[in-house]
């Protein structure tokens, strides 16, 4: 395309070669370039949370809690959802969620491996709230086993 504009071999040649060492020169400063805005882009959250009402299993500990937390940072309602044990944390969760901005904060406790918990818990949350915008499934089952115990009863964490 160029050789129109050029009648000499050398004269196309040099600005072939030129012309690919620039690109070879700027294509790792692009490469970076686009690898942090990727990497950026990846921690914005382009949805506006701001009202919406959302549920989060598992969330007095862990990943759940905070969850919770950044939720609670972007005005977010929240129904937070635990198993009920004697060392619970879920209600302190429940307190620093609001003191974070969450406008409103329901915590149930409830076992998510029984249908009709997850049920009831589900209709709390529509009741209370009104809608259900984002559903957040963070709650493990099972117990911990040892080395010692039978494969068999890790069925119900497999089903």
């Amino acid at each position: 395309m160029y050789e129109a504009c050029f009648n000499n071999k050398f004269t196309n040649a040099l600005v072939f070669y030129i012309f690919l060492l620039l690109l070879l020169l700027a294509s790792p400063f692009l490469f970076f370039w686009e690898l942090i805005d990727t990497v950026r882009s990846c921690f914005r959250c382009n949805e506006n949370l701001y009202g919406k009402v959302v549920l989060i299993t598992g969330a007095s500990t862990g990943l759940g809690e905070l969850m919770a937390y950044e939720y609670a940072k972007r005005g977010a309602y929240l129904a937070l959802i635990a198993i009920k044990e004697p060392m619970s944390r879920l209600e302190q969760v429940a307190d620093r969620a609001r003191v974070l901005g969450s406008p409103g904060v329901l915590f149930v406790f409830a076992d998510v491996s029984k249908v009709d918990e997850c049920r009831m818990f589900v209709d709390d949350t529509v009741k209370h709230f009104g809608r259900l915008d984002h559903l957040v499934c963070n709650a493990g089952i099972g117990p911990l086993y040892s080395i010692n115990h039978d494969v068999t009863k890790f069925e119900p964490v497999m089903v």
